[in-house]
């Protein structure tokens, strides 16, 4: 199957993929066949974007390789949530990921017809491998042992493929913050906990609201730039994104909206602080950490220490506040939502405290 010409797919929704439409994507990937009919199912909940899945009818038997189903990612249907996959990059990135370095990420992600965006109103379209009947993990459920270290072992192969890569920061598409986390201005930061302590009273703990507190006090000084190491990270790594198959078979990584070339440490971080309840992340959080370690300089990275390591973790240990905070304004609000973006803050604020972060923080 050859590697798609990008460019020449036009963009659509989700009722724009016809047998037509679908008949040349495939084309593109040297699969003849001539489609009869679709019939669509949704998958996901959408809060940037419109996923489904399309069930294909061929006229006449299927050729080698034509899939039986594919599924397909769009703009958001809904306006506030469009608006900031737009203007914020976060279409483009997801695109330019799939068109320019899935292949050679290490990490396992499903196979792309179609990566596709208009440049001037940033909508888009992918056409993907249908990975059924792996099952999308749940931030709510979390991970077993077994599942997070396979995660980890994702997250090792992308990070070792792109250390110190800084090729990346010439590539005009690639956003690469100027501090230590991109997207989220500390006005944001201030005005999203603002709205969260106006919506959602009763969700957080005191010990909870503590942490978020000062976190958001010395918000600016904690995203000041970083120097390196840095690596391509995914920036919303969590069960969520991730497609889990048999035991043992490695697990696809998807939705690379905000990912992003910056300092190290980040994705662990995002991943182990909602991977688990509190008592089980403390019993195995260094473990899994040891194994991460372990594999990045199996992989070839160097002059990196688990002390530093370590240090990238505790630091990082606050984005996921930021990120979950900030949802809050910026997609579009379902009560699914609501649970995990607050089940997010929960464990950031937990894990920072629990690792001592809160004393890394000037006041």
């Amino acid at each position: 199957m050859t590697q798609p010409i990008f460019g020449q797919m036009p963009v659509v929704g989700p009722d724009g993929v016809t047998p037509a439409w679908l008949t040349a994507a495939l084309a593109q990937r040297d699969i003849e066949a001539r489609i009869a009919g679709l019939r669509v199912e949704t998958v996901g909940t959408g809060q940037l974007g419109e996923t489904r899945r399309y069930f294909i009818d061929y006229a006449g038997t299927a050729p080698p390789g034509a899939p039986a189903s594919v599924v397909g990612k769009f703009s958001s249907l809904n306006e506030t949530a469009r608006e900031t996959g737009q203007q914020m990059g976060f279409y483009r990135a997801e695109v330019m990921f799939y068109q320019q370095l899935a292949h050679r990420a290490g990490i396992r992600t499903p196979f792309v017809y179609v990566a596709e965006i208009d440049p001037k109103t940033n909508d888009f379209v992918l056409l993907f491998e249908d990975l059924a009947p792996a099952q999308q993990g749940d931030q709510m459920r979390g991970c077993t042992l077994d599942e997070a270290r396979a995660a980890l072992s994702e997250a090792a192969k992308l990070h070792a493929a792109f250390w110190n890569d800084r090729s990346l920061i010439a590539a005009d598409w690639c956003y690469v913050p100027t501090g230590a986390q991109g997207f989220y201005t500390t006005e944001l930061i201030e005005r999203s906990w603002d709205h969260v302590q106006q919506h959602y009273d009763g969700w957080l703990s005191d010990e909870v609201k503590t942490v978020c507190a000062k976190y958001v006090r010395n918000h600016a000084w904690w995203n000041r730039p970083r120097d390196f190491p840095k690596c391509f990270s995914h920036n919303d790594f969590r069960p969520d994104n991730m497609l889990f198959g048999k035991p043992g078979e490695r697990i696809a990584v998807v939705d690379w909206q905000t990912s992003n070339f910056l300092g190290t440490g980040m994705d662990v971080a995002y991943f182990l602080g909602g991977a688990f309840p509190r008592e089980v992340r403390r019993q195995h959080e260094q473990a899994l950490l040891r194994d991460y370690h372990d594999q990045l300089l199996a992989l070839g990275v160097t002059d990196y220490s688990f002390e530093h390591l370590m240090n990238d973790y505790r630091h990082y240990s606050f984005a996921a506040i930021a990120v979950a905070i900030a949802a809050t304004l910026i997609v579009k609000r379902t009560e699914r939502g609501d649970h995990m973006l607050m089940h997010m803050t929960v464990g950031a604020a937990e894990q920072a405290w629990d690792n001592g972060a809160l004393d890394l923080l000037p006041e």
